[in-house]
């Protein structure tokens, strides 16, 4: 399927509607742009917030990623194998 655009003196293309409908993209949405060999690719991406971490978040961490001495005991023996 062909479908014509222009750029607009911005530097702005317009996705048509039913391209944007059958791909499922929304306004706000972001795109990668990829240049391989003279062709503009573009390509859905998923931009995930960054969180900061505060020092009762991190010592929630440290908790739940803590070993017992078992736990331990039992990773060094198959460390050791």
């Amino acid at each position: 399927m062909d479908i014509t655009t222009q750029i607009s003196p911005r530097g702005q293309i317009t996705l048509p509607a039913d391209t944007r409908k059958r791909l499922g993209l929304k306004p706000g949405d972001t795109l990668l742009i990829h240049l391989e060999g003279g062709r503009i690719i573009l390509d859905p991406a998923v931009v995930l917030p960054v969180e900061i971490y505060d020092e009762e978040r991190i010592a929630a961490f440290a908790e739940a990623s803590a070993m017992t001495q078992e736990e331990l005991m039992q990773a060094k023996a198959r460390w050791d194998a």
